[in-house]
């Protein structure tokens, strides 16, 4: 075989992996092969786009929140509609789908890490890489983006729309060799039946004091696109005069004290000053300081601090 031929037959060998590999994303179930919290994002997608026969409570916001609120502690009617690694507009479209299906709850409380008010990158590496936006939502998205932060997210929006294997073949690959439909269905299951509460046992493992990842940044700047988007969902609520409240979720204390040092904390509550100040909702302003024994990680609280946390709140607001 001379060498021009050897060439069009590699050709035609990598054309038809990637014809395999692109039919593949198409074909196969998403949970075959996605990764992360794809069976988490699922199952709270599912959840709020469903009617559901009673009021309810619902917990909007990010991991911390996920972890640190048992949903069933609080009472029979609440449910954890956070998730991991999401920012105020994945929660604003939770949210507004929840109400879309017909369902209108007694309160809503939103909790944030001080760190997903400050980027928005999750929104390709979750939001879209997971399908969890139609259309519709990803052009409102991509137009408020390019408003308040002058980025243009239109071809990312193609590559996660149309399963670019550019984005999707390191999934596809791993998915060969671990059963990550049978986690993803494990990971709902749990979900379904703690009420969207996900809990971490044990304590973190180094013994190191416990520092969250704010203390990495030099100040807490807000992005403009996440103000607007916490706005809204707190405006959606007004609108239908639900109760709403923004709660602060506990970090540890060695991270409290490097937050405060550096000025940090003092930014973070005065832009949770101006929430409250902007919107006339009751805001927590200060961020509880725990001791490490109630850290399954630098982030998250386990077993016993999501108890002391979730008893915390219940006394704090009178749940029935």
């Amino acid at each position: 075989m001379n060498s021009k031929k050897f060439t069009i037959a590699i050709a035609f060998i990598l054309f038809g992996l990637m014809g395999v590999v692109y039919l593949s994303l198409w074909i196969l179930p998403e949970e075959k092969y996605m990764q992360g919290e794809y069976g988490a994002w699922k199952q709270q997608k599912d959840y709020a786009t469903s009617r559901h026969d009673k009021n309810e409570i619902i917990l909007l916001g990010d991991s911390r929140m996920k972890i640190g609120i048992a949903a069933s502690g609080l009472s029979d009617d609440t449910y954890n509609l956070s998730l991991a690694g999401s920012n105020p507009i994945d929660m604003y479209y939770t949210l507004k789908r929840y109400l879309n299906a017909g369902n209108i709850p007694k309160k809503v409380f939103i909790g944030f890490a001080p760190t997903h008010l400050t980027f928005y990158e999750n929104y390709t590496d979750r939001g879209l890489f997971f399908h969890y936006y139609d259309d519709v939502e990803m052009a409102e998205i991509n137009a408020k983006i390019l408003q308040y932060e002058g980025i243009d997210y239109s071809r990312e929006v193609y590559k996660y729309k149309f399963r670019s294997p550019s984005v999707y073949l390191t999934a596809l690959l791993h998915s060969l060799k671990e059963d990550r439909e049978q986690k993803n269905k494990s990971v709902y299951d749990d979900l379904s039946h703690n009420k969207g509460t996900l809990n971490m046992s044990g304590n973190k493992e180094d013994g190191s004091a416990v520092i969250p990842e704010e203390c990495k940044e030099k100040e807490f700047k807000i992005k403009k696109i996440l103000d607007y988007y916490l706005c809204e969902t707190i405006n959606m609520c007004q609108e239908r005069e639900i109760p709403v409240y923004v709660l602060q979720l506990p970090m540890g204390e060695r991270g409290v004290e490097i937050l405060k040092s550096t000025g940090y904390m003092d930014n973070y509550e005065a832009y949770m000053q101006s929430i409250e100040d902007r919107t006339g909702i009751h805001v927590e302003i200060t961020i509880p300081a725990y001791e490490d024994k109630y850290f399954a990680d630098n982030s998250h609280l386990n077993v016993d601090g999501q108890k002391r946390f979730t008893n915390e709140v219940a006394r704090k607001y009178f749940f029935e």
